[in-house]
């Protein structure tokens, strides 16, 4: 585990990991509109993630707001394509 909490029964076996158990925040990060980002977080490796985006401004009522397109390829994640100021959470567990 890279960072975390493991508790132990008293016989020694594993009863709780904050790795397994929990969501950890990793990266926290903003993209504007018709821009894109690409970072790289090497804690990513062999883990489960989850990356959520938040739009950062009311939504405009005289167009259409089009999210960006977020993708996780390894310890990559790469956002892009949308026309909004986004905020993106990265996740792991």
């Amino acid at each position: 585990m890279t960072y975390g909490l493991n508790l132990y029964h008293s016989t020694g076996a594993l009863a709780y990991s904050s790795s397994d158990v929990t969501w950890n925040q990793v990266a926290a990060f903003q993209v504007n509109a018709n821009a894109s980002s690409s970072n790289t977080y090497s804690v990513l490796q062999n883990r489960t993630v989850q990356v959520v985006q938040m739009f950062i401004d009311p939504p405009p009522t005289d167009r259409k707001a089009i999210a960006h397109t977020v993708s996780v390829s390894g310890t990559t994640v790469s956002v892009s394509g949308g026309n909004e100021n986004v905020l993106i959470l990265v996740l792991m567990r």
